[in-house]
């Protein structure tokens, strides 16, 4: 079995890039079961036996486009305070301009609830850290009294999160009528009692 290519040449890194992009589209249109490595090496134009140089199975391939996806949230999961909820709000403004990625989410996420899927143990870990993180941002708001009544810190963390996952669900239905950020702002509002932006002034 050939080993992955690291694509440290500017060459090999355009091609790695190349083969992720097709690979989220063609995951974004049928899924990982019924995605093939030729039909990506198709996209690229390259050989299957040139794709798979950087990428020897399929499952290896899901992995990269999967963390490529997250790169973005991951860089605040060690964050001191913890994620910040601009950021998640920023992320789902953002997120508009690529429904593909979108829809790898949804799809590998659900998925990936069988313990024997090969993403399995990725998002677990995933959604573990991303709770964690924003659980110590908002610890600081409930240190204060911030927190509405009956909320903790987790439990908000995790509302939060469903909240943004559903709503952009729907909006993949809905893209004229949904709107995830500004529906999500409005949902946070119900948790604090003080406007969202003196959050990250705690």
């Amino acid at each position: 079995m050939p080993k992955p290519a690291t694509g440290r040449t500017p060459k090999g890194s355009a091609k790695r890039e190349a083969i992720l992009e097709a690979a989220l589209a063609v995951f974004g249109e049928v899924g990982l079961h019924g995605a093939s490595l030729r039909e990506i090496a198709s996209r690229v134009g390259v050989s299957h036996q040139s794709l798979m140089h950087y990428f020897p199975t399929k499952n290896e391939l899901l992995m990269a486009v999967l963390r490529r996806r997250d790169e973005r949230l991951r860089r605040h999961f060690d964050d001191e305070g913890g994620m910040s909820i601009s950021e998640l709000i920023s992320l789902a403004k953002d997120n508009v301009k690529t429904p593909g990625v979108i829809e790898l989410y949804n799809m590998a996420s659900a998925e990936a609830t069988n313990s024997e899927h090969p993403a399995h143990g990725y998002y677990a870990e995933f959604y573990e850290s991303i709770i964690a993180s924003t659980s110590r941002y908002l610890q600081r708001a409930s240190d204060r009294g911030l927190l509405r009544e009956g909320w903790t810190a987790e439990t908000a963390a995790r509302a939060i999160l469903g909240m943004m996952d559903g709503l952009q669900l729907q909006w993949l239905y809905d893209r004229d009528d949904v709107r995830v950020a500004e529906s999500l702002k409005l949902f946070l509002s119900t948790l604090v009692s003080v406007p969202l932006e003196e959050l990250d002034k705690l």
